[in-house]
């Protein structure tokens, strides 16, 4: 049994994050108590926020008041229960800042099964999702070649893009019944933007801590000086247990809700993976690679989630972007924030005014705090697109998963002259375009081929073989500062052979699997001797007499420099072959 689970549910790793410099607590830092406190509160009130999501689901079931406020108060609670999962390094979390909010793409999917097969088919079809998550995440570590970071820039990329809809929706002041550009809400989103971007930019390590708060206070005050302020409220008791008064049947089992609500919980569990990836990004200054088991630990905990939703048959969701946002603007992103952040959703799901009265924040705050996680999202996506080598098929791959994601929105028709079972999938430009670039991707893989070899010129073997780099780096997507020091270390290790007397040719041959670049110098003649190097005495070499000493004493400081640029070098004997392979971890 234990060794099942160690193989189905791995443990986590201690991992090697570097804190990039505009950063003031990392992942696995612990923040002082005052900061832990401030940023969870933070973090939890912008997350309740969007328990009007659940509000609204709610209230187009027909809920009445009573009901309504335990609807909101149990989703309340799953939320922060997921959220706290997702802080805990643990086999069933990612060990991150994930804040767990409803859903608004599932919104639609919840109110219409709900109608037509009532809250038990809901209940059913959410439990069967939330496995599925689960099993899924098993087979994410083994997928690493399939999303290279080009594919995952572009979904992170697509889920900025995403956000700018709603966003500008409610900045604008944009609804259903009045489609006109509202003065009092532009005038509400421009300081809730403008605050959270000039203290980003500007503001010191402690006013960072709230620039979202900051924001949501100037863009509130606005709101209420041009006295838009809503100021209705819910019905609701002081106390109450979340979920008590909600009268949920058993979970039942129909074919056709299960299979809608599989469909959409694939698109979020792309998001998943994108708010995933972009926050391991963001605050890792030495980040290489996607780091997929982590990504698996995220998609367990949040299957985990999707089922206590469908235990408690409210609307699910995933991690909130607008938190990633938060974290960005604060520079803090301890890992401890999100479990304070979780624990304080807990405790507000107990206390039903809380989360009507913050349910009532201004549409054009929401949409401040959306917009300018939209702009990072974005901007973290082309960084992510562009930390590789890039060629036609990388270049193709991106632009028309781009396209393809942004025609869906960007003509509407495309989706609504769709088969009707595919339209939930064909309607998301994120799913669009994130199908889209693991399919290019694969496709435009075939024929690639995964060793190259070279025969160095004479003469001018150094240059050669970074021309011979360059081109493998081109061709599989290595990193450029990767290529440069493989090109370092090949040129010192011909130069060492060349001092040895190596007088035939020598043939470089390269290959990579998205873990490793490796670089073998064949040649005919002996082993290049691989000892341990202590760093050269140069005062010694520049003053030494003998001819002989001064070549022994480059040919110590060839082979230092080829063991520290390379991360592992082996010398090999094949009979009168002999190999020296340069391995450097990508």
């Amino acid at each position: 049994m234990k060794a099942w689970l160690e193989h189905a549910f791995p443990r986590p790793v201690p991992s090697r994050r570097k804190r990039p410099d505009e950063f003031v607590h990392s992942i696995d830092e612990v923040p002082p108590l005052s900061v832990l406190l401030s940023m969870g509160l933070q973090h939890g009130l912008l997350a309740m926020i969007f328990a009007l999501y659940a509000v609204i689901c709610a209230q187009s079931l027909g809920f009445d008041a009573t009901r309504t406020a335990a609807f909101v108060s149990a989703t309340v609670l799953v939320m922060g229960l997921g959220t706290m999962l997702q802080s805990l390094p643990t086999r069933f979390g990612a060990g991150l800042l994930l804040v767990s909010i409803p859903g608004p793409g599932r919104l639609p999917v919840h109110i219409a099964v709900a109608a037509h097969y009532g809250i038990g088919a809901v209940m059913g079809a959410t439990l069967v999702a939330g496995v599925a998550t689960i099993a899924m995440a098993r087979i994410i570590p083994r997928l690493r070649p399939v999303f290279p970071p080009e594919v995952i820039g572009v979904v992170v990329l697509m889920l900025g893009i995403t956000l700018v809809t709603g966003a500008v929706n409610r900045s604008v002041g944009f609804t259903a019944d009045e489609g006109g550009i509202s003065a009092p809400a532009v005038l509400a989103a421009v300081p809730t933007v403008a605050c959270m971007v000039g203290i980003a930019i500007w503001g010191s390590a402690v006013w960072r801590r709230v620039a979202m708060l900051m924001g949501a206070v100037a863009g509130t005050a606005v709101t209420a000086l041009t006295g838009t302020l809503p100021l209705a409220s819910l019905e609701v008791p002081l106390v109450a247990v979340p979920g008590l008064g909600l009268g949920l049947p058993a979970p039942e089992f129909h074919l056709v809700p299960i299979a809608v609500i599989l469909l959409s919980q694939f698109i979020t569990m792309m998001d998943q993976f994108a708010s995933t990836l972009s926050l391991d990004r963001m605050t890792d200054a030495n980040w290489r690679r996607a780091d997929m088991p982590m990504v698996a630990r995220s998609i367990t905990g949040l299957g985990v989630t999707q089922m206590l939703h469908g235990l408690f048959g409210t609307l699910a969701g995933g991690s909130s972007s607008a938190n990633i946002g938060l974290v960005h603007a604060t520079g803090i992103a301890a890992r401890r924030v999100g479990f304070v952040a979780g624990a304080f959703l807990v405790a507000a799901a107990f206390f039903p005014p809380v989360a009507a009265l913050l349910a009532l924040t201004p549409p054009p705050v929401v949409g401040g705090i959306l917009l300018y996680t939209a702009a990072y999202m974005i901007t973290a996506g082309m960084d992510l697109i562009m930390s590789r080598m890039m060629n036609a098929r990388r270049s193709f791959t991106v632009g028309l998963s781009i396209v393809l994601g942004t025609a869906v929105m960007l003509v509407p028709r495309l989706s609504q002259d769709a088969p009707e079972w595919s339209r939930i999938v064909v309607a998301s430009g994120l799913t669009v375009a994130s199908l889209a670039a693991v399919g290019l991707n694969a496709m435009f893989r075939i024929g690639t081929r995964r060793i190259q070899r070279r025969r160095l010129t004479s003469g001018s073997e150094g240059e050669d073989a970074q021309d011979a780099l360059d081109f493998c780096g081109k061709l599989w997507g290595v990193r450029q500062d990767t290529v440069l020091r493989a090109g370092h270390a090949v040129g010192e290790a011909v130069e060492a052979l060349r001092t040895t007397g190596i007088e035939g040719a020598i043939t470089l041959t390269t290959s990579f699997d998205e873990f490793t670049l490796v670089n073998t110098l064949s040649y005919q003649g002996h082993a290049l001797h691989l000892g341990p190097q202590a760093a050269p005495d140069l005062t010694a070499m520049l003053d030494a007499e003998d001819d002989d000493a001064m070549d022994d004493a480059v040919r110590q400081l060839s082979t230092h420099l080829i063991l520290k640029l390379a991360d592992r070098v082996r010398a090999t004997q094949r009979g009168d072959m002999a190999e020296l392979t340069l391995l450097l971890n990508h």
